[in-house]
């Protein structure tokens, strides 16, 4: 019986704490994940509606992904872009970028309520 106690007590704490994760902690998340790729899309394509500049800026690399479930789930995403020849009425997939030195790293944090099709970008830090 003590074993059995013993047994369910640690099992009880081991799926409590979710295999090491803190409840609301930021966990890593994989970069091909379906919604990491949503947020990230969602993340360019507000970035590119709101900059100042008559180009599209593309992704060269994602850092990393992380996320945060918060009534929804937040996505903070580290990645670089650089900008790109092509004007924002362009197709991104087909535009070269305008110099591969100026590469930015940026910050995006997309806030997500999928079953509500609601995708936010409540950050964008670049430098």
């Amino acid at each position: 019986f003590l074993m059995w106690s013993f047994a369910f007590l640690f099992l009880t704490a081991l799926f409590s704490v979710g295999f090491g994760q803190v409840p609301g902690g930021l966990t890593d998340v994989d970069v091909n994940d379906k919604g990491a790729k949503i947020a990230l899309s969602h993340a360019m394509d507000e970035y590119n509606r709101g900059s100042g500049d008559v180009n599209l800026y593309k992704v060269v690399e994602v850092i990393k992904v992380q996320g945060q479930a918060v009534e929804g789930y937040k996505y903070i995403i580290t990645l670089r872009i650089a900008r790109t020849l092509c004007r924002k009425d362009s197709v991104i997939g087909l535009c070269s970028i305008t110099n591969p030195a100026l590469i930015y790293r940026c910050t995006f944090v997309v806030w997500s309520r999928p079953w509500l099709n609601d995708w936010q970008l409540l950050e964008a830090k670049c430098h």
